[in-house]
């Protein structure tokens, strides 16, 4: 509704009066815009405007005098619509009564003569919509009496007998005269003799020097402004003591602004004040209980509930129990699921039994008015369990019965685990001393294995070593010889890198060096390195090649892990069987299958084919060598390339197939294949090596092999004889040892990269040494070296290392 329109239905009629109640601009008064008015303002408003007795109503705190137009013709002046009741003449009478209403909420009853007729009016409060006393209703009416002035002494002793019983004196201050007077009751209220003559100055002396400069604040406030004065104080009465009395008044202004007057009641507030302390005491009192008791549940290490009904739907817990019960703060659930509320995240259980809700230890010491003591286990939907103990205990109304419940339970899942762990323990123990004694047995069996695996190669090395040393042999025993030192000493080797591998792997230090490889050419240059000995055991190789199949992985390390597995099929493979090979894809992966006719897997030992250190046969009648490492190396290097190894076998004697399966690349991503380079032919002709090793069969070695490749080679025995004869010979090449008496050959490549180019200090340097990890590779090339080649030594490598060193200084 419009603005207009509210005013239109607030003042309803044709009457004059009406029209012009609707002309006011309301918002310029204090009661406001209409359309704020409150409903109970217009409702009582409606009733009085559309009365033909007098009526009238006064509203809020500045007592907006309202009326109709039977009760305008009994006021002495106009324009009092909208006017506070104070500041109408004629009705001081009315006031106090009014005001009395206002304070205790009983109607009441005032008389007053109006046009020579006595009229009584009688008073009701008129309560708002909050259950306040918004205003005060007002109808009166004329009654007969013998005269006027009869009539007018009664009216005025009613008046002093309604300010008696009101505890509340009329005041009126003439400004311009500075003449103050005070009604009878007053001098009662503020206990002052009749002698006393009315001022403001013995007003103010009345008034406790505490509040003197308030109440001397407001009543500038209320002149200077043009508010109504409201103040409250404490005076000494002579009887009572201290009493408090609250001022109302208002102030009135000449056409020019200047005030003039100032009328108004003052009021008897002691027994309201005392109330007003006493509650503020008693909330003081309440709410420092309540924050001892908040801060008592939260200090508690316990969870603690309190249930503020029967029904233990008004809930109250601490932040333990919102814990307990994954319930974020303030969404407590109720802890009687089947009255409303919202449903418990788990379920409760006792001794193995779970919880019907009537009998969970709140709802049960409610029910029988009896202490509970319990232990609850609660059971959450992801498994977890969790043990609490504590009681519940009933609380009680005055009248003795009971109103709700207060529980408070600790949590004890870590002594309940604990009793668990005990009862296990034993278990425990003789469990970890069988895997103890199991671990020790693998470990002396692969000990002795590592001991045989490692002297059995050094035998016929060592013996052909001695027998050519102390015989002559025609030229094909020689070299059969040979070949026997060599193929032990590589086998030697192999045992030494499988335990490096190893070693690397569960380190996470060994590192990859992934591109598109075709796994067809992986696969031909394993088979080459096992022709020789399938060949020599008369089995036949079977291949069957998709060449177009190319996985991301490290060419080097693939072949390690065909070539591991070629070499394990012949090994277990009789004289003339079949070890086939199969590559091919399915759907986004690559497969290589190595299928033998050997002598296959037992069902007991096909779980722990690929364990480290795990082999089917230990016993020294064993008829296969090896560590047990190979298989164990092929799992982590097919895992690290992201693929997966099974091995299947029928049984011992029907022969096995291990299955590699890698992810295979997309068309994007593939290679072309590069051409096969030549294998180049090293020529070091003019170049000058500087050797620097502390073994002298090493340093002897190293001179045979370089001067046949042309090279001439100085030789050293420490580090130390190598930095002084580094300043006067002119070298193009340093390869030297790292593990040396004195001074190692990290010092020594720092003592070297210290001296000027003119004695040596920019030659290029190799690192040969037996310390091959990855590590070890980092601190040599940090230390100066430009080469890092680990013993035993690869000719080719260490060759063409020393080809490009000394092209790059060219």
């Amino acid at each position: 509704m419009s603005p207009q329109g509210t005013v239109q239905a607030v003042f309803a009629g044709p009457a004059p009066l009406a029209a012009l109640l609707r002309s006011r601009d309301w918002s310029q008064t204090p009661l406001g815009d209409t359309a704020t008015w409150p409903a109970a303002l217009k409702t009582t408003l409606g009733i009085v405007l559309s009365a033909e007795t007098p009526m009238a109503c006064v509203w809020g705190c500045d007592r907006i005098l309202l009326h109709n137009s039977a009760c305008a013709a009994l006021l002495p002046v106009d324009h009092t619509q909208g006017q506070p009741l104070a500041a109408v003449d004629g009705w001081g009478a009315a006031s106090s009564v009014v005001e009395r209403v206002f304070v205790d909420g009983r109607s009441q009853s005032f008389d007053l003569i109006q046009n020579t007729l006595l009229h009584r009016w009688a008073c009701s409060p008129i309560w708002d919509e909050a259950g306040q006393i918004g205003g005060v209703f007002i109808t009166g009416q004329p009654t007969h009496c013998p005269s006027t002035e009869g009539a007018l002494r009664k009216s005025e002793e009613q008046l002093r007998l309604a300010q008696q019983g009101a505890e509340a004196g009329l005041w009126d201050w003439d400004m311009v005269a500075n003449d103050v007077t005070w009604s009878e009751e007053y001098y009662h209220l503020y206990g002052l003799p009749l002698t006393v003559t009315p001022s403001y100055d013995s007003w103010l002396a009345s008034i406790s020097p505490l509040d003197r400069p308030h109440v001397e604040q407001k009543v500038r406030e209320a002149i200077e402004r043009g508010k109504n004065l409201k103040v409250s104080f404490r005076i000494a009465h002579p009887e009572d003591g201290r009493r408090w009395l609250m001022v109302r008044g208002q102030t009135f202004y000449d056409a020019t602004g200047n005030p003039i007057r100032m009328t108004g009641i003052a009021i008897n507030v002691t027994e309201q004040k005392r109330f007003e302390q006493a509650l503020i005491g008693s909330e003081a009192i309440a709410r420092t209980q309540a924050e001892e008791l908040a801060a008592l549940m939260e200090a508690t290490p316990a969870a603690i509930w309190i249930a503020h009904d029967v029904d233990c739907r008004q809930m109250t817990a601490n932040r333990m129990a919102h814990q307990l019960m994954q319930a974020e703060p303030g969404a407590l659930p109720t802890a009687t699921p089947w009255i409303g509320g919202g449903t418990l995240p788990f379920k409760q259980y006792k001794q193995g039994q779970e919880l019907l809700p009537q009998d969970l230890p709140m709802q049960k010491a409610i029910r029988t008015g009896q202490e509970v003591t319990d232990e609850i286990e609660f059971v959450y939907p992801d498994g977890t369990v969790r043990y609490i103990y504590g009681k519940a205990v009933p609380l009680y109304n005055p009248s003795g019965e009971v109103r709700g419940a207060i529980a408070g339970f600790t949590e004890i899942t870590a002594l309940k685990q604990s009793e668990h762990e005990r009862e296990q323990l034993l278990q425990r123990e003789r469990f970890a001393r069988e895997e103890a004694e199991q671990a020790n047995r693998l470990k002396d069996q692969f000990l002795a294995v590592l001991s045989h695996e490692l002297r059995s190669p050094l035998n016929p090395i060592l013996g052909w070593a001695k027998l050519l040393q102390t015989r002559s042999f025609d030229a094909a025993k020689t070299a059969q010889a040979l070949a026997t030192i060599e193929r032990n000493a590589l086998l030697q080797t192999q045992l030494v890198d499988d335990l490096l591998d190893l070693a690397k792997i569960l380190r996470g230090k060994l590192h990859l060096n992934p591109v598109p490889v075709y796994l067809a050419g992986v696969v031909e240059s394993a088979i080459e390195t096992v022709k020789t000995s399938a060949a020599a055991k008369s089995i036949a190789l079977q291949l069957q090649l998709d060449a177009t199949i190319q996985v991301a992985g490290d060419s080097a390390r693939l072949q390690q892990i065909v070539g591991n597995l070629l070499s394990n099929a012949i090994k277990f493979t009789p004289s003339e069987g079949q070890v086939a090979v199969t590559l091919r894809s399915i759907d986004d992966q690559a497969e290589i299958s190595v299928s033998d006719t050997g002598i296959g897997i037992s069902p007991e030992f096909l779980p722990h084919l690929f364990e480290s250190f795990r082999q089917e046969d230990v016993s020294i009648t064993r008829k296969h060598g090896g560590l047990g490492l190979g298989l164990a190396i092929v799992r982590q290097l097919v895992d690290i390339h992201g693929g997966t190894i099974t091995a299947r076998s029928p049984g011992e004697g029907q022969g096995a197939t291990f299955s590699v399966r890698l992810p295979q690349l997309s068309m994007e991503g593939r290679a072309t294949p590069a051409a096969a380079q030549p294998r180049p032919a090293f020529d070091l002709s003019g170049v000058r090596i500087f050797s620097v090793d502390d073994s002298a069969d090493t340093r002897e070695f190293l001179t045979v092999l370089l001067e046949q490749y042309g090279a001439s080679v100085i030789t050293a025995g420490s580090a130390s004889e190598a930095l002084a004869a580094l300043r006067t010979l002119r070298a193009d090449v340093l390869i030297s040892d790292i593990g040396m008496p004195e001074m190692d050959g990290y010092k020594l490549i720092r003592r070297v990269r210290a001296l000027p180019p003119e004695q040596g200090g920019d030659i290029p340097a190799i690192a040969l040494t037996a310390y091959a990890r990855d590590e070890d590779q980092q601190q040599a090339l940090a230390s100066g070296y430009q080469r890092h080649l680990s013993k035993p030594l690869d000719l080719e490598k260490l060759v063409q290392a020393v080809v490009e060193l000394t092209q790059a200084r060219l």
